[in-house]
């Protein structure tokens, strides 16, 4: 048995290794705040998820990691701006995600965590939610995803890069 013991703690080792390596990494080239919401499906329940938000990226360049305990081969993004002036008495509001949306979540006014997202007609209780449409992101097979997507400096395209853990 004592022979085992090093076997098995090396392989043990490699697996948690690989697992910490696969990060969903998310960056903002845009000249405003970015706030970042992701769904994905719940873990051991059929057709049922998780909405989750918000992730608050600084301007130019902001990038942060969603959540390092997630392990995702999948998720659903939608992300957007306060309302900023693009010149005097006219606002934006920059929203991705939602153009061509493979979902629909809610999402709250601030911080949230929506379990069992799936009934579009019961709103959660929140007054602030509000129901979305969510892009799905690459999605990796065979493995967990090992994702950087970025906000681009134009404010209106999406990059996602990725690459095996």
């Amino acid at each position: 048995m004592s022979a085992l013991r090093p076997v098995l703690l090396a392989l043990l080792l490699a697996t948690f290794s690989e697992r910490a390596d696969a990060e969903i990494k998310i960056c903002n080239q845009f000249s405003q705040t970015v706030y970042f919401s992701m769904a994905y499906a719940q873990p051991g329940y059929d057709n049922s998820y998780i909405s989750r938000g918000w992730l608050v990226l600084q301007p130019n360049g902001g990038c942060d990691q969603f959540d390092s305990a997630l392990h995702l081969s999948v998720f659903w993004y939608y992300a957007e701006t306060n309302a900023y002036y693009v010149r005097k008495h006219v606002k934006n509001t920059n929203t991705w995600g939602s153009v061509r949306a493979d979902k629909k979540f809610w999402v709250a006014t601030n911080s949230f965590n929506f379990i069992d997202n799936v009934d579009k007609n019961k709103a959660p209780n929140d007054p602030g939610a509000k129901l979305v449409g969510f892009t799905r992101s690459v999605e990796a097979t065979g493995s967990e995803l090992n994702e950087t997507l970025t906000i681009e400096a134009d404010g209106i395209n999406v990059s996602q890069s990725f690459s095996n853990p």
